[in-house]
């Protein structure tokens, strides 16, 4: 394969690794500093399992970005391109492109789960970094009164880079140029009721779902559009654009004690991101994005790949290493590769 490490100019110098992960085996395959232009090159065969997944990372200012995987017996151009940035902690603002608000039924103890979901947006040249726990990437508030809340395994962001402390969500995962996915669930006690949440930020497109019909809404500019099915399950919708920052949107649930069915089910997100993607791209249309987006896996195995790739470089650059530290590499990258291919084994696999 032949490809390029760019930022807005091509770069030397920057550590690329070609990688197999697979359920039999995973590690790196070959390593090379990109040349004068930014270039990089290397020859593989596959072998084993066929469903083994070759790519590249490049780490780059302390971040690592990954390739698409490769699948042609020849790659080069956009699937062989990665895209690196300088990083800051400086005041880069993170847009939010759309938020969803999600609000399931009551289960059996008359607790609903509710769903965020944040579109963010970068549209600087530089990757946005934390500068320490008072400086978190992006934060915002929780509503009042929720409880447990907790990262859902189906977004983009490693729980690990999330925190919910003092009613607070707080990001600490750097942010590329372009989009990323923050989402998270908590359960709404009948304390909270009616539920209130702070729009903070001007925000693109909001969009609320309810799956209980008798459910008020205000605030927000909303209008109610078509509702939208899941697994057999309704959802009023109500949709709304350009939504100033300091509104508030008021959801008022009633609870019934007939009503036992069962929680609400975290996936419903990944459903909804999809239905309201086409309104997100129109609310956005003009806004620069990447010519072409990094490639997405599980917040698991999204860490799990950047731990592998920076244990692997700090182990190449360290010089004369006993055989312990051998051991201990390799014991440690064994370890980290077989969480790796359990986690790549639970998802799809690419086509």
């Amino acid at each position: 394969m032949h490809g390029e490490a760019k930022g807005p100019r091509p770069i030397a110098g920057v550590h690329v690794v070609l990688h197999r992960v697979g359920p039999d085996r995973a590690g790196p395959l070959d390593s090379m500093l990109t040349e004068a232009r930014g270039r990089y090159h290397f020859r593989y065969v596959p072998s084993g399992s066929p469903d083994a997944i070759y790519f590249v990372s490049a780490s780059y200012d302390g971040i690592a970005y990954f390739s698409v995987p490769l699948h042609d017996p020849v790659t080069r151009g956009d699937d062989a391109q990665i895209m690196v940035y300088d990083t800051t902690s400086g005041p880069v603002p993170i847009h939010v492109l759309g938020h969803h608000i999600i609000v399931g039924s009551p289960d059996a103890h008359g607790q609903r789960e509710s769903v965020e979901v944040f579109e963010l947006g970068n549209d600087s040249s530089v990757t946005r970094v934390t500068g320490g726990a008072e400086r978190p990437v992006w934060q915002a508030q929780l509503p009042r009164g929720v409880l447990s809340p907790k990262v859902n395994p189906t977004g983009e962001i490693a729980p690990s880079a999330i925190s919910f402390t003092g009613g607070v969500v707080r990001l600490y995962a750097p942010v590329s140029p372009g989009a990323r996915q923050l989402s998270y669930a908590f359960q709404v006690p009948k304390a909270a009721l009616p539920l209130s949440f702070s729009i903070e930020q001007p925000t693109s497109v909001l969009e609320v779902l309810l799956e209980e019909p008798r459910v008020t809404v205000t605030g927000g500019n909303l209008a109610e559009v078509a509702p939208t099915t899941s697994g057999g399950r309704s959802f009023r919708r109500f949709l709304g654009q350009n939504i100033p920052a300091q509104s508030v949107v008021q959801i008022d649930v009633p609870f019934t004690l007939g009503d036992t069915r069962s929680r609400f089910f975290i996936a419903i997100a990944v459903v909804c991101g999809a239905a309201m993607l086409g309104a997100i791209l129109f609310a956005t249309r003009g806004r620069r994005v990447p010519a072409r987006a990094a490639p997405t896996y599980s917040p698991a195995a999204d860490e799990l790949l950047q731990t592998i790739t920076q244990l692997d470089a700090r182990f190449e650059q360290a010089n004369g290493a006993t055989e312990d530290q051998r051991a201990a590499y390799e014991a440690e990258r064994g370890r980290l590769k077989a969480r790796l291919a359990a986690a790549l084994a639970e998802e799809p696999q690419p086509r």
